[in-house]
């Protein structure tokens, strides 16, 4: 005889909790580090600007590599748990319309492309020609960051909010 074991209601609403208190953390870190971000990237897109047009600039060139090194790992982070964790939940739970997971996901593959024409660039140390680019990319990075941010703020982080608690 071929018997398929159920879980019990009870085991179903703890995985459920379980599943929903992990959201609630990640939903509020994720609303902690977009204000986080604020001064790194209105430094990154100045620096950023300023470097696709005048790379030998060396205060720039500093200034971008730190914000870079602050923006990377927080950006990344942030992305994996979006993408891995917050947005399977979501659409699971069914809590967003289509288009918007849709735009969401491609939001985050152009936020992933421009990081990968900044892995690797040094931008104190590489040639002019390579930090322009690097300091074109750096600029759209922070201002697509920031517009996503904002997004986030006005639109995904309160429809969140309204499928955990509701």
């Amino acid at each position: 005889m071929n018997m398929t074991t159920a879980k019990k209601p009870s085991a179903i609403r703890a995985e459920k909790f379980s599943d929903t208190g992990e959201i609630k953390k990640l939903t509020e870190e994720l609303g902690r580090e977009q204000y986080q971000l604020g001064m790194p990237l209105l430094d990154a897109s100045v620096a950023g600007a300023i470097l696709g047009f005048k790379p030998s600039d060396r205060g720039m060139r500093a200034q971008a590599q730190r914000c870079w090194e602050i923006l990377k790992p927080q950006l990344n982070q942030h992305l994996l748990s979006e993408d891995e964790t917050v947005l399977p939940w979501a659409e699971v739970a069914g809590g967003l319309a289509p288009e918007v997971m849709d735009r969401i996901k491609r939001s985050h593959l152009e936020m992933r492309s421009l990081i990968a024409k900044l892995n690797g660039v040094s931008f104190e140390k590489d040639a002019d020609k390579v930090v322009a680019v690097a300091g074109k990319a750096l600029c759209v990075l922070a201002v697509k960051l920031d517009d996503l941010i904002d997004s986030e703020e006005m639109r995904l982080l309160p429809a969140l909010r309204r499928m955990l608690f509701a």
